[in-house]
């Protein structure tokens, strides 16, 4: 067979190549991954689904290619990567948080002014669909996106997540509602993609929408 794209390692960048790429039907894409594939949330192992489940797990487990790296003269540190559909975005902690945007804007300012904040906001805003700001997404989140996206609303947090944010609070830390927002700093609720509990992939928000193609 013919294809008129390979694609080697369907991550989280690869999961979301193959999904633009078929967006043209004249287009055929062949999306190769080295671990398994899961094609609905049915079918997916609870260590893969779940949110909850522990860094032991995953890194013990088929999922992760168990690679280790030199954390000091005495010992190695773990380096989850994802062998599975979805790479690392189907293991990893779910912490939706963007770049600062002087990081963008200073990589612009080495040669390639693609990179500048502003022209990438409105990419960030189509990855997402932020189910706190959806009924008022201003310039600076997506509300149709293929990844979802929360935060805990305070009544939802635990005590240990309470007493934390009070204890930067009377410290001088400033008060943060949307770390996503630009020029925002503080302590306050991270965005999380997990809706429902759920680890929300590459794999399940992008596959999903061209595994019928």
């Amino acid at each position: 067979m013919k294809y008129d794209t390979i694609i080697i390692g369907a991550g989280s960048a690869g999961s979301i190549l193959a999904t633009r790429l078929t967006e043209d039907p004249d287009k055929s894409v062949l999306l190769l991954e080295a671990g398994p594939d899961y094609p609905d949330l049915d079918s997916l192992p609870e260590e893969i689904k779940y949110g909850y489940a522990t860094g032991t797990e995953i890194s013990t487990s088929d999922h992760d290619w168990q690679y280790t790296a030199r954390g000091t003269d005495e010992a190695e540190i773990t380096v989850p990567r994802g062998k599975v559909t979805g790479g690392s975005s189907a293991i990893n902690g779910q912490i939706f948080l963007r770049g600062i945007p002087q990081d963008y804007d200073n990589w612009s300012d080495l040669g390639n002014d693609l990179w500048d904040y502003q022209q990438l906001v409105p990419y960030f805003n189509k990855v997402e669909t932020d189910t706190t700001y959806q009924d008022d997404p201003g310039d600076f989140h997506g509300s149709t996106g293929p990844i979802i996206c929360h935060r805990f609303p305070r009544d939802k947090w635990l005590p240990a997540s309470e007493a934390f944010e009070q204890a930067c609070l009377d410290a001088g830390f400033p008060a943060c509602e949307d770390a996503n927002a630009p020029g925002t700093t503080g302590v306050g609720p991270l965005p999380l993609n997990n809706p429902n509990g759920i680890r929300w992939s590459t794999a399940i928000g992008y596959l999903g929408l061209s595994r019928h193609r």
